[in-house]
């Protein structure tokens, strides 16, 4: 794959806290990668370091080919008394971007096209943000960072925005980084995922890999859990967690008839058993918890 950009041992410190802590990765051309993290776990900032607008660090920013990045790291600003057309028009300008036909073909990737005419002042969140990706998409970019741009959207405009993203890497084969508290989302969008806790990453996960085998687990609603998890364990089966009525085993539903055969045989009384595809969120939840399972 084609690398894009290269963070190696990405640090900084504010007040002699540090915000990162030696973080390195690599973006590969046309991925979408999410980045996930609690507030202050140091995404913003790692971005702001990646666009240039945070200049003092300690580690290396690497990027193949030309350094051409589109973000969008806070509210995007317009002139609200101005026409979207005329915004994106202003902007396009000041990035050496003259053809009118750029433009109305990058509203048309954000579905922004029956919007143009209309004063900024009166579109929706979900509006602006598009059309701050659009602002950000003009220069051709190589990267496209996002930083939280479903934040405040409605579900309808959490859904519209992801497939315009998707749209967007597709068409223009682009890389989009993205962070988002919304980690259904990103698990719909990205390729893999990112998460930083504390100024470090503590795992990065392909999204892409068979989930049903790489992230399921068999939950066993049961009477006695003590009991069912000493049956499991004296017959070699992986025992991942006990929570209230259920026990919890490494396994995926194609296991499910030889659980249930061995419950029967030992007398085990049992209510339910099923599998349930950990999500990110899931992941996450045990990651800020330092609950990874080994």
């Amino acid at each position: 794959m084609t690398k894009v950009l290269e963070l190696e041992k990405i640090s900084k410190e504010f007040n002699n806290q540090k915000a990162l802590d030696k973080v390195s990765f690599t973006l590969n051309k046309g991925e979408i990668v999410g980045l996930v993290g609690p507030n202050g776990a140091g995404k913003t900032t790692l971005m702001r370091i990646i666009v240039g607008l945070t200049k003092r660090y300690e580690g290396k920013v690497r990027f193949q080919g030309e350094r051409s990045i589109g973000c969008v790291i806070e509210t995007p600003s317009f002139y609200p008394y101005m026409t979207g057309f005329e915004n994106l028009k202003y902007f396009a300008e000041l990035n050496g971007v003259r053809d009118k036909q750029k433009v109305l073909k990058t509203a048309e990737l954000l579905g922004l096209s029956d919007a143009l005419k209309k004063k900024v002042k009166g579109y929706s969140l979900g509006m602006r943000q598009r059309l701050g990706i659009a602002q950000a998409l003009l220069s051709d970019p190589e990267l496209l960072i996002l930083d939280e741009p479903t934040n405040g959207l409605d579900p309808t405009g959490i859904h519209e925005l992801r497939e315009y993203i998707k749209n967007i890497a597709k068409e223009r084969n682009i890389t989009v980084l993205i962070s988002s508290h919304i980690l259904s989302e990103l698990e719909k969008l990205c390729n893999k995922a990112i998460i930083i806790k504390n100024g470090a990453i503590i795992d990065t996960i392909d999204l892409t890999k068979d989930k049903a085998t790489a992230v399921s687990e068999v939950a066993i609603e049961v009477e006695d859990t003590l009991e069912t998890s000493k049956v499991l364990r004296n017959n070699n089966i992986t025992v991942k967690k006990l929570e209230d009525s259920k026990v919890y085993v490494d396994a995926d539903k194609d296991f499910i008839p030889v659980i249930m055969e061995l419950l029967v045989k030992n007398h085990i009384k049992f209510y339910s058993v099923k599998e349930e595809v950990k999500t990110l969120e899931d992941t996450f939840l045990d990651l800020m918890n330092e609950n990874k399972i080994s």
